[in-house]
Order: structure tokens, then C-alpha cells, then sequence
């Protein structure tokens, strides 16, 4: 029996929004086996729903800046371990290592352009952080006594005493 294309768009839907296949199968009253037939011609298709499923749940769990923050860490600490390898490797010309690094700073690049397109919020946060820690530290220099009182004003600030 042929189904409307409704009936694989709402599968679709339920099955991003968090509910097992076989569940969204039933929701949507069809078998299990079309709902995994379904599936996997999407994928042929380059619709991969257990991606797509991920990014669904993330984003609407609030916890899309957490996943954002993992990615920035994983590109650094990979970045540290290519500049590591270069430093350490006395066998690479230095040709290769400068379209190395070169390259390195390309995707650096990319990846902070992309999440702050994605994430302005991120973004905004870590200039006005940048910039409260350079005025705390030239209000150190400058006045040592005061400096640490604005110190302990923006720790208690950052446990949410207001």
C-alpha cells in the first residue's frame, strides 16, 4: 500500500524530535520495516536522520552553546597537537610545515567566522569577558588595592550575588 508523502514527512519529524523509529512508526500508522525502509532511502538520498536527529535534540535542549563550545575545543586541542608535532618533528622542511600552519590558521579562521554566524551570543560574551579582564588587570597595575576589591566585586558578580 503506497502512502502519502504527509505520512513519511510526519515519520520524519517525529523521529527528529526525539522518538524511537518504531514508536514514530506507530504514531504515524505504519509498520516498523517501511518506517526503516524509509530511513535508509533517505540516507542513499544524503538525508541522514540520525544526524539530523542529533542537531535536532541538541538545539532543543539548550544545550546547542555546550555543543558549539565542545567543537571550538576539539578544533583547538587539535590545532595544539598539529603545532606540537610540527615543533617536535625535526625531519619536516620548512616549506611544509609553513602551508601546514598556513592551513592550520585557514580552518582556525573558518571555525571562529562559523561560531560566531551560529552563536553570536558566544561571540559578544567573549569580547565584553576579554574586556573586563584587561581593565581588571590595568586597574591592578595602576592601583593595587583597588584592583583586588573590583576583583572580589566581579567574583562575587560571577556566583550571582547582585
Amino acid at each position: 500500500m503506497a502512502h502519502p508523502k504527509e505520512t513519511q514527512l510526519a515519520l520524519r519529524a517525529a523521529f527528529l524530535s526525539g522518538s524511537p523509529l518504531e514508536l514514530a512508526a506507530v504514531q504515524c500508522g505504519i509498520g516498523s520495516a517501511t518506517a526503516r525502509r524509509w530511513k535508509a532511502d533517505a540516507l542513499v538520498q544524503g538525508d541522514d536522520w540520525d544526524k539530523f536527529q542529533k542537531a535536532s535534540l541538541i538545539v532543543a535542549g539548550g544545550g546547542f552553546d555546550a555543543a558549539m563550545g565542545r567543537v571550538a575545543a576539539a578544533v583547538i586541542l587539535r590545532a595544539e597537537a598539529i603545532m606540537e608535532q610540527l615543533g617536535a618533528d625535526d625531519e619536516v622542511d620548512a616549506v611544509s610545515a609553513a602551508k601546514a600552519i598556513a592551513s592550520l590558521a585557514d580552518s582556525l579562521g573558518k571555525a571562529k567566522a562559523a561560531m560566531r554566524a551560529i552563536s553570536p551570543d558566544l561571540d559578544q560574551l567573549a569580547i565584553e569577558t576579554g574586556a573586563v579582564k584587561a581593565f581588571a588587570e590595568l586597574l591592578m597595575r595602576l592601583n593595587p588595592s583597588a584592583g583586588e576589591a573590583a576583583l572580589a566585586a566581579l567574583e562575587a558578580y560571577s556566583r550571582g550575588e547582585r
